[in-house]
């Protein structure tokens, strides 16, 4: 029997659905297709401030990013910002939700604590860290004086500044790991934890064994976002290095905006935008992947 004839039968005419999405159509549309539409179009024209403004030159921007050698650089090094600030944030966030979920007491009043990093701007955090890593009178050099160390300049070595955006994105960033994996360990079923100690787990086999693969959806979850926030993040590499020293810590966006902001270079930029929206696309789709196999 279809729709129309029990809607003859009936006398009851059902709403057409379509009307009521339009709006949200209209805002994907304003809001993602056409600046992204836009932004490849601007990627395929030269747009750089000159006379020759307008001009289609098809692929020829990304041929010539690509020859230039610098995008391999800067991809590279927004990689090694991305995957160290991933690791040291699940480690950190990890640590800390099992701790909080050891400690339930204590957990109370250390979660919003805890939290704190989270939710302040982004300026603030470079403010907080700019003053911490100051080589005159900072914290990190003054706690080094105590064991007899001389002090460092933490922004003006090319690891040591990576290692300064990294450690200071995980201060930032490891809380919301912290509050998702402590969601996810609430999922996990106390029975299989109780029948692994009464097994001889040890508390090592118990995380490793247990709450790991009980988590597992939760931290792949947590994983892809911070992958797609970290990847497309400008504000601490601004802020602290501003890609320096040299180009030591230019990452992705940091040269999207160097080449738009500060060269006026339109059409490199809108270039460097699309390269960076397929590297996310591309992680995007391979944790679907990821998810449809382990669904089988």
């Amino acid at each position: 029997m279809t729709v129309a004839t029990v809607q003859r039968r009936t006398g009851v005419r059902r709403p057409v659905a379509w009307p009521y999405a339009l709006p949200a159509l209209l805002a994907l549309v304003v809001l993602l297709v056409y600046p992204l539409g836009y932004n490849i179009w601007l990627s395929m024209h030269i747009d750089r401030l000159s006379p020759e403004d307008g001009t289609f030159v098809g692929f020829a921007n990304y041929v010539q990013v690509f020859r230039q050698g610098d995008l391999v650089g800067t991809l590279g090094r927004t990689l090694v910002f991305t995957f160290g600030s991933m690791i040291c944030q699940f480690i950190v966030g990890f640590a800390a939700a099992l701790a909080m979920e050891h400690f339930p007491r204590g957990s109370r009043v250390l979660r919003p604590i805890l939290l704190a990093p989270w939710v302040i701007p982004a300026v603030a955090v470079g403010a907080i860290w700019l003053s911490i890593l100051n080589p005159t009178n900072g914290m990190a050099n003054a706690m080094l004086a105590v064991v007899g160390i001389a002090p460092v300049e933490w922004l003006s070595h090319p690891a040591l500044a990576m290692g300064a955006l990294i450690v200071a994105n995980t201060w930032k960033s490891a809380p919301y790991w912290m509050l998702m994996i402590s969601a996810g360990l609430k999922t996990v079923p106390r029975e299989t934890a109780e029948a692994a100690r009464v097994d001889g787990a040890n508390y090592a086999r118990l995380v490793w064994h247990v709450y790991l693969p009980g988590i597992r959806a939760v931290l792949a979850t947590t994983a892809l976002l911070a992958f797609i926030w970290t990847f497309n993040y400008f504000d601490l590499v601004y802020l602290l290095t501003n890609g320096g020293p040299g180009d030591a810590t230019t990452t992705l966006p940091f040269a999207i905006w160097e080449s738009s902001l500060k060269f006026s270079r339109f059409d490199q930029a809108a270039t460097y935008s699309v390269l960076s929206v397929l590297a996310t696309g591309l992680a995007i789709v391979m944790y679907f992947r990821l998810a449809r196999k382990a669904q089988r």
